[in-house]
């Protein structure tokens, strides 16, 4: 099996999401497959942790989120 890792890191409202979608777009324009994931994410739990790490109810500092 052959293929590779992107990760696209950077700070809140960077464009993390528009750019991973447009390199992702990229890729299977060139008719490859693309598994886009995040973190935390990807199953039930991640996805409940991911909603209450980012709720605005957790007033979460920029230390701790």
């Amino acid at each position: 099996m052959s293929g590779f890792f992107v990760a696209v890191e950077g700070p809140d409202g960077a464009g993390k999401t528009t750019l991973a979608g447009a390199i992702a777009a990229r890729i299977r324009a060139g008719g490859h497959e693309v598994v886009e994931v995040r973190e935390p994410g990807g199953t039930p739990a991640a996805e409940l942790a991911r909603r209450g790490a980012f709720s605005p109810e957790m007033d979460a500092s920029v230390v701790s989120e």
